[in-house]
């Protein structure tokens, strides 16, 4: 459709397109900066789960961009005089630009080709998302049968035929098509979508949630040490707390701590279970266990 009005002050008169936000849909309780880590993880799944499960393509209001203001039309560029046709900006954009000519490289997120043209990819183009992702697309002349199938495709036939402000609701159409799509919309496939974002999303929390082995008797180390502190009269010269990896397993080399100022004994255990490994003696603190060498 050709447009002609060149007034900022008429600009926020011409309607523009809706847009539906698309969300397209790793170990243990660290205390060290791992657990940030896999909090984020699940806070980001947690926001995608959001949206899938309260079923945007439904819902009763659809996504417009933000209006036109008089500052955001004050700020638009002056449109050359010599424009054959002005359309406006792609997507949410408020300002006039002037329309691309046939032959002229078009994408997404450059100015719209004129009346009769169409961005598409170049024939042969093995990477046609990528040209016109990154405007190196063509405006050609749309042929009789693209038009004639335009004109009875459902996003752009029984779509634009209701009013813009209107929203789709199941009852209306046995098939629901979303705008810009040419696929009917499948409530089995969302609800399939739903249960394996929510599966993700599950296993992910349990790795955050579950402490490992050593994490988990670094924890009842720790509220031994604060209990005995509480009872008057006894007095902590020694304790041992294990030392922990990042994925809170056992390191190779355990040592005792003491509040005396004397050197704790040192030992060797297990990385699963943090046992003492069998046969082997302490030894000094300043010697690594050879296990952990050999990792």
């Amino acid at each position: 459709m050709k447009l002609v009005i060149l007034q900022k002050d008429k600009l926020s008169d011409i309607p523009r397109n809706n847009f539906l936000l698309d969300f397209f849909c790793n170990y243990s309780f660290v205390m060290s900066g791992l657990f940030l880590k896999y909090f984020w993880v699940a806070a980001v799944f947690s926001v995608l789960l959001a949206p899938a499960l309260s079923s945007p393509l439904l819902a009763q209001e659809p996504i417009r961009c933000a209006p036109c203001t008089p500052e955001k039309l004050q700020e638009c560029p002056a449109v050359a005089p010599e424009c054959e046709e002005v359309l406006r900006e792609p997507g949410c954009g408020c300002c006039l630009a002037c329309a691309l000519k046939k032959g002229d490289f078009c994408g997404i997120h450059t100015a719209h080709c004129g009346s009769g043209l169409r961005c598409t990819p170049r024939p042969g183009d093995t990477r046609p998302l990528h040209s016109l992702t990154r405007g190196q697309a063509i405006c050609t002349e749309i042929s009789e049968a693209q038009r004639s199938q335009a004109a009875q495709s459902p996003d752009q036939g029984e779509a634009d035929a209701e009013p813009r402000n209107s929203a789709a609701t199941p009852d209306q159409s046995a098939t629901i098509y979303l705008p810009g799509h040419n696929k009917p919309f499948d409530p089995k496939a969302v609800a399939d979508a739903q249960e394996s974002m929510k599966a993700k999303f599950n296993v992910i929390r349990k790795k955050v949630m579950e402490p490992g082995p050593c994490h988990a008797e670094l924890q009842i180390a720790l509220e031994k040490i604060a209990k005995s502190q509480q009872r008057p009269g006894d007095r902590l010269s020694k304790f041992y707390l294990p030392n922990c990896d990042k994925h809170g397993y056992y390191k190779a080399k355990q040592c005792e701590s003491s509040l005396e100022g004397q050197r704790g004994r040192c030992w060797c255990v297990s990385y699963w279970n943090g046992k003492r490994i069998l046969g082997s003696s302490d030894i000094a603190p300043d010697v690594e266990c050879q296990q952990e060498l050999t990792h």
